[in-house]
């Protein structure tokens, strides 16, 4: 994986939640992105640009985790931020590894599916496809939900 490639990951990861209705709050090197209505919790990560983050740093965010209600969870790339792993079992949580898939930029792209079409921002049914991502991860689990089939 090239280092363009993982700062591209990196800024995704930073800005999605920020325009998926959740606010930032800063805890130094780390981030806690909160859910603003409804939807799925979001995620403390490492900061953009910031530096590694100590076992003291995870429990502020922990604790504020606690106090708004919310999964206390954390979220990054390893390769991006190595210590952050050590710092956070260290403020007790599990750690929970699985392996970054990146395609490599020089293969050659495949062929779209003939039954698969992107999406645009304007495209009268992205709001549809959202709306089903959003109902898949609303209820735990795999069994069938309280909106139904």
């Amino acid at each position: 994986m090239t280092e363009k490639i993982l700062d591209v990951l990196e800024q995704y990861y930073d800005t999605v939640p920020r325009r998926g209705g959740a606010r930032a709050e800063d805890f130094g090197p780390l981030t806690l992105f909160v859910q603003e209505g409804n939807g799925w919790s979001y995620y403390a990560r490492p900061s953009l640009g910031g530096a590694d983050a100590t076992p003291a740093d995870v429990r502020k965010v922990l604790e504020r985790q606690r106090e708004l209600e919310v999964p206390e969870a954390f979220e990054w790339v390893a390769e991006t931020s190595p210590s952050l792993r050590a710092a956070v079992e260290a403020a007790g949580l599990p750690v929970h590894a699985h392996p970054l898939m990146v395609l490599d930029a020089a293969a050659e792209p495949l062929a779209p599916h003939p039954e698969v079409r992107a999406l645009g921002a304007e495209d009268p049914l992205l709001a549809a496809a959202v709306t089903v991502a959003g109902m898949a991860f609303r209820e735990p689990g795999t069994g069938l939900g309280q909106a139904g089939p």
